[in-house]
């Protein structure tokens, strides 16, 4: 039992400022109120800090002095549309007119530049209503402060009630003084520390339920309350409700709701009961978002649930991490003097993340849906915790949780996979001192804890790949049965999943799964929705039939037919490889397979669309260099548009092509356009996968700028118009219907748009409707933030990021190195804002296969170019040379960074 539970603290405020009536000058109010705390023991629990106000109102205009009638004072009110804490006063009262009035005050805690905790803590926005606040009118607002001269009797009058002796009537004050200054640092002193200090109450139930009708079903449910911070420290939050019903028909009828809170809902695991009265969603298909039940989705109807639940839960000893060795063998009263230290002492916790897990013996209590109710049956079981967490905020969390459990015999299984988020892949000492302390976090911080009516007993999860280990890992055997994401953090998505778990017996069972993932999927200016498919394999053909299959490349090649009002056989499609800026045809790592460009056109062929073109515009490296055209290149890297059956496509000079002058924007003005770019009913961006030192990495995107017609693109698009605002022109005008990505072998490292001299197997091929999206999910994969490039973040702003339903592998491509910042502010400030010092220093740096394309330059560049071969020798495969040492050194270097 508590030591605070049924000690009250009172406590009394007094507050005046004014407040105007529309039309007229702002009057006096003041605020008497006397503050009572009932059970500080509640009141400390995450998520809820309410307390009751009584006391006078005074204000001229509703009579004078009035009585306060059911005041409540909410304590670091979670924000429901922002991270921020409020305290929150709601005040009614009965005006001498009789009619019912009710003053809503916010103080909100929020750290703006400069020291503004005194002001926060201290100044009020309030508002008078003519009935309730929402749905009254209006009838004044105004400022109300508390001035720092009455602290002295402010703090004077703090009153511990029900104490049973000197010593709990110091730990009352003392605790709910650690709470409040604990929040107040957390949020004000947040840039001064390395830490951040959260926590969580969490039930999860699975059993049987008995309608009024006698039907039972089978059920499982979990419900959470998640304090700020959880669980990066990034000030983000949620609550949630999960549940699953037997359908009678082997299926399940799903119920989930999360946001930042969830008014009415009540969780106290070390009191045995979880309630709940407001909205749920039922879902009629498995995964829905934050996002989603925020905006509304056509998968979601919204209900009204009601639940009392009660529950016998045995309290474990306690869990730490990073030490679970020693919480392992510490006994059973360490668990009660931490647990007394931090009810005294709530934000003094010792740094790591401690679980109190609890053993749910038998459950009981009604669950209604609309008008449907529910008895909780006495075959259910579960698992509850308690957790405090003091962790560090770099490097950042990531783990992954799944807690199954078997109602037959009492136990349940958690088993916790800790590693760190390498969530910053552009810095490259940063990302491998995560990398690093990851590594280490997934020896100490991983670990089996079974969980039955005699305690939990905590062993050591063997690392994926270690050593053997008489644990045997739970297995996630099916797609989820239901598919909670949060993505309202910043961080990454933090996701809470139902699903079934096979154990080491290939016994299967329903499990809570919590995991973290960097893909975000949500909308962002954009109603759309895109399916992007990466489909990663051992065949390149049949991964890319696989990715136009599941990416639904066929209903939006027909949509665009039957759209166009031709036949299939005048139909045009104009497919843009990337090959322009290869140097070599032994490095394929820099230009589209053409092996998967041919696989490509011979599906269309099949399909009877014949006019097809591959389509591409000359590149600066025409300028420096001998049979550059467009022709001449594919030829060489071998785009022979032929096979057995015909031809396969015509390839196409944008440079070179007939052309009309159009006004395409502010930057490209009257621009030429080719004709074939122009006609084509149907254009296919099929990217190579690399990084670039420009733009961090050159994807669907990045490839349309190799469209733009003129030749000279380093003088007439970087130098003259910008490379970025005039591909998005050039995409307006001409929008492309389709992205694919070839990422089979993959150019990384800080050189990758020019060469990689030991190129990534990463076996992958993407595609999707939307090249934002495709991008969105390829450059993720890289490891770093979509938004990094100024392609996206250009495309997102005109053409919106549509949400994406994610198909296939997700997972980011290992071993990767991607661009340091330094270098793209180089190349996009200095190389592009001087044409003659940008041209020189590339005419210098070119590297091209020597039997091929012979040097256009003078004496003094080829002087200056016999300086630079050192270095082009160790970033370029030299032609009919094997890799050199320097080669070899540059590959290692670079796959050791990005492992």
């Amino acid at each position: 039992m508590s030591v605070l539970e049924g000690v009250g603290l009172n406590f009394d405020e007094t507050m005046s400022g004014t407040l105007s009536r529309p039309g007229e000058a702002p009057g006096p109010i003041r605020l008497d109120m006397h503050i009572e705390i009932e059970d500080l023991h509640r009141f400390l629990l995450v998520g809820e800090h309410r307390a009751k106000v009584a006391g006078t109102l005074t204000w001229a205009p509703l009579g004078g002095a009035l009585p306060i009638r059911d005041g409540a004072f909410c304590l670091f009110r979670p924000d429901p549309d922002s991270p921020d804490y409020h305290l929150v006063y709601d005040l009614t009262l009965t005006g001498k007119d009789g009619q019912r009035y009710s003053l809503h005050g916010e103080k909100t805690t929020r750290d703006d530049p400069g020291f503004d905790l005194l002001h926060d803590m201290t100044v009020m926005q309030a508002s008078i209503y003519q009935g309730d606040p929402g749905t009254g009118t209006a009838v004044a607002s105004g400022e109300i402060r508390f001035d720092l001269a009455d602290l002295p009797a402010f703090a004077a009058s703090f009153k511990v009630v029900n104490a049973k002796s000197f010593w709990t009537e110091v730990a009352a004050k003392a605790a709910f003084l650690s709470f409040a200054l604990g929040t107040l640092s957390e949020e004000y002193l947040k840039d001064l520390s390395p830490t951040y200090d959260t926590g969580y109450e969490n039930v999860v139930l699975n059993g049987s339920l008995r309608s009024s009708g006698g039907q039972v079903r089978p059920f499982f449910m979990v419900t959470g309350v998640h304090d700020r911070g959880f669980p990066w420290g990034d000030g983000e939050l949620f609550w949630d409700v999960l549940l699953v019903i037997g359908d009678g028909a082997g299926g399940w009828l799903r119920f989930a709701i999360t946001d930042r809170i969830l008014e009415g809902l009540e969780i106290d695991v070390a009191q045995g009961y979880a309630r709940y009265h407001g909205p749920v969603f039922a879902l009629s298909q498995s995964d829905a978002s934050f996002s989603q039940m925020r905006q509304g989705a056509p998968q979601l109807l919204k209900k009204q649930m009601r639940f009392e639940l009660t529950f016998q839960a045995k309290e474990c000893d306690q869990v730490g991490f990073p030490f679970r060795e020693l919480s392992a063998h510490l006994p059973s009263w360490t668990t009660r003097l931490a647990d007394a230290v931090h009810e005294v002492l709530p934000s003094a916790h010792p740094l790591g993340i401690w679980i109190t897990p609890h053993a749910i013996l038998g459950a009981g209590g009604t669950l209604q849906i609309d008008g449907e109710q529910w008895a909780v049956q006495p075959d259910t079981r579960g698992e509850a915790e308690r957790s405090n967490w003091k962790n560090v905020r770099e490097p950042t969390l990531l783990y992954h949780y799944l807690c199954a459990l078997d109602p037959a015999s009492g136990r349940s299984q958690v088993q916790i996979d800790a590693r760190t988020l390498r969530n910053e892949r552009l810095d490259v000492l940063k990302d491998q001192f995560d990398h690093l302390v990851g590594a280490l976090v997934a020896r100490v911080s991983s670990a089996d804890v079974e969980i039955g009516p005699e305690g939990r007993k905590v062993r050591p999860l063997p690392v994926t790949g270690g050593e053997a280990s008489d644990v045997a890992r739970l297995t996630v055997v099916s797609p989820p049965v239901l598919q909670i994401s949060n993505d309202q953090y910043p961080t990454a998505i933090f996701e809470r999943n139902l699903v079934q778990v096979a154990d080491g017996t290939g016994t299967v069972r329903l499990a809570l799964e919590e995991k973290m993932r960097l893909l975000r999927v949500e909308p962002a200016n954009s109603t759309a929705t895109c399916k992007v498919a990466a489909v990663r394999g051992d065949d390149k053909f049949a991964a890319l039939d696989q990715v136009l299959q599941k990416s639904d490349f066929g209903t939006v090649l027909n949509r665009a037919l039957e759209a166009s009002g031709k036949k299939r056989e005048d139909f045009q499609i104009a497919i843009k490889p990337n090959f322009m800026f290869s140097y070599s045809k032994h490095d394929r790592s820099t230009f589209t397979d053409p092996e998967l460009v041919d696989h490509l056109a011979r599906r269309l062929r099949a399909q009877g669309f014949t006019k097809i073109k591959l389509v591409e515009a000359q590149s600066s490296y025409g300028e420096y260099f001998d049979k550059r055209s467009v022709k001449e290149m594919a030829e060489y890297l071998g785009y022979t548009g032929q096979d057995a059956q015909g031809p396969l496509y015509e390839v196409v000079d944008l440079t070179l092509d007939e052309h009309e002058h159009r006004e395409l924007g502010p930057k490209l003005g009257k621009h030429p356009v080719p004709l074939t770019w122009r006609d084509a009913d149907f254009r296919i961006s099929f990217a190579k996968n690399k990084t670039h030192a420009y733009a961090f990495y050159t994807l669907t995107l990045k490839n349309i700028y190799g469209a733009l017609p003129l030749g000279a693109k380093f003088k007439e698009y970087h130098c003259k118009r910008g490379i970025y605002e005039t591909t998005m022109e050039y995409l307006a005008a001409f929008p492309v219907h389709f992205g694919l990505i070839d990422a089979w072998l993959s150019a990384d490292g800080p050189f990758g748009v020019f060469a990689d001299p030991g190129p990534n197997h990463t076996r992958t091929i993407l595609g999707g409707e939307s090249l934002v999206a495709v991008d969105w999910v390829g450059a993720t994969k890289m490891g770093i933030d979509p938004m990094v490039s100024e392609y996206m973040r250009r495309a997102v702003e005109r053409f919106g990021k549509p949400g994406i339903e994610m198909v296939g592998d997700e997972s980011p491509y290992w071993p990767w190195l991607n661009v340091p910042p330094a270098l793209t502010t180089f190349t996009n400030k200095i190389l592009d804002g001087d044409y003659a010092a940008g041209n020189v220093f590339y005419a210098l740096m070119a590297n091209m296969d020597s039997e091929r394309f012979a040097f256009k330059g003078n004496h003094l560049l080829e002087a200056g170019r016999f300086l630079t071969k050192p270095l082009r020798d160790t970033f370029f495969v030299q032609t009919g040379q094997p890799p050199t040492l320097a080669n070899r050194a540059a590959a290692w270097l670079q796959a050791k960074l990005g492992s």
